[in-house]
């Protein structure tokens, strides 16, 4: 694949977008839960399922997605994942019982994952060779910047519409943003930017991903910080709410803002790289961030401004790990016929820690009966995250980028 002398920031944004929209699908569901459980008789189980099962899919499925994108072609694959999202969200706009809310969103899952291992093949054929670190770390933003304005706007368009019409409207805009992915996006098959017939079949190129040790060493770093990141997450809300007795809408809006300060971390990455730091240094400045501030904000001798300041700064130093080993894919592959199986095992290990992250906190805080006790499992994780990269950078000194 021949890259362009100049990037086509055009591509790169919308390629981003549909990524932001898959994320904004991903959390729109827990803002809306209580209103939907009004309307339709569903356990607290089933709910939690309506919440978690995206980590799920992604888990089981990350990989095989990434090999289909690598195998039918990124574009077809981010096509059929914006429309998978919008099938989805349209059958839960319709839903009438918990098992077909269920079925929907099993649905989703398989549309944000699609998304979220094709569309970064689309930027890498966008960018040209010096903004390319840039451009996939402006990508790893995709998932804070969609949450927040989930999270944000959620509750205003289901107070304003009710959650089935946004549920409806979700699926209508996520359709027309398919149609202009179509229309102005690289299929791989213009002149000048040439791509060779798939090399490997699908199972071959899933093989030659799990043998990569780089591949091995980033996904389980990405998994890491998602047990710490979706650990943050689960307590930090119940806290407030239950804590501190703030109302739901502003707890809504002070999460939305831990969630994007997320968004810095991740762009500063691309701007480290530029500057000449490693792949695996960046990842020990998140790690030793993420441990640091961990250890304040489940201190109870701090006060709550500290802690909700030291939440900001956790989620910056947190960006940095995504922005760290989403980047690294076309490093780590064997070969860029399996630069979208490289994402999807990312994105696996991804949704494997998020999966993981909150019972091993509910867990911890039930045995030692305080929630001050989970930062050992924090400090732990972001250990973790230092280790898998003083590994990394013995592994990968100077590999090239796959183009």
């Amino acid at each position: 694949m021949k890259q362009p002398s100049k990037t086509n920031w055009g591509a790169v944004i919308i390629a981003l977008a549909a990524g932001i929209f898959a994320a904004a699908h991903y959390g729109k569901a827990p803002t809306a839960l209580p209103e939907i459980r009004s309307q339709i008789p569903i356990s607290l189980i089933v709910g939690g399922w309506v919440m978690s099962v995206f980590s799920l899919t992604g888990m089981v499925f990350g990989i095989a997605a990434g090999t289909f994108a690598d195998r039918l072609g990124a574009k077809q694959v981010a096509m059929l994942g914006l429309g998978t999202l919008s099938l989805g969200s349209l059958i839960g706009g319709l839903a009438d019982s918990g098992e077909i809310l269920l079925l929907s969103r099993v649905i989703e899952g398989f549309g944000f994952i699609s998304v979220a291992v094709s569309a970064p093949i689309l930027i890498m054929r966008a960018a040209s060779l010096n903004d390319l670190q840039l451009s996939l770390g402006i990508w790893t933003t995709y998932m804070p910047v969609g949450v927040a304005l989930s999270m944000i706007f959620t509750p205003i368009m289901v107070a304003a519409m009710g959650w089935r019409a946004f549920w409806i409207l979700s699926s209508a805009t996520t359709l027309l943003w398919l149609s202009l992915l179509w229309l102005k996006t690289d299929s791989g098959k213009q002149s000048g930017n040439v791509t060779a017939a798939p090399e490997h079949g699908l199972l071959e190129n899933i093989m030659l991903t799990i043998r990569s040790p780089g591949t091995w060493l980033l996904s389980i770093g990405f998994g890491f910080y998602t047990i710490q990141w979706i650990s943050l997450m689960a307590w930090l809300p119940s806290f407030m709410v239950e804590q501190r007795g703030l109302s739901l809408e502003a707890t809504g809006l002070l999460t939305a803002l831990v969630v994007a300060a997320n968004i810095p971390g991740n762009l500063t990455v691309g701007w480290l790289f530029r500057w000449g730091l490693t792949r695996s240094t960046t990842l020990i400045i998140s790690g030793a961030g993420l441990g640091i501030t961990a250890l304040g904000i489940f201190n109870d001798g701090f006060s709550d401004l500290s802690r909700f300041l030291l939440c900001l700064a956790f989620s910056f130093f947190g960006g940095m790990t995504p922005g760290s080993v989403l980047s690294g894919a076309p490093i780590v592959a064997p070969t860029r016929g399996q630069i979208g199986t490289v994402n999807g095992m990312m994105v696996q290990g991804s949704h494997m820690g998020q999966l993981l992250g909150p019972p091993a906190l509910a867990a911890l805080a039930t045995y030692t009966g305080s929630w001050q006790e989970t930062r050992w499992l924090m400090l732990a994780s972001a250990c973790g995250i230092i280790v898998i990269s003083l590994l990394f950078q013995r592994l990968a000194t100077n590999k090239p980028i796959k183009i």
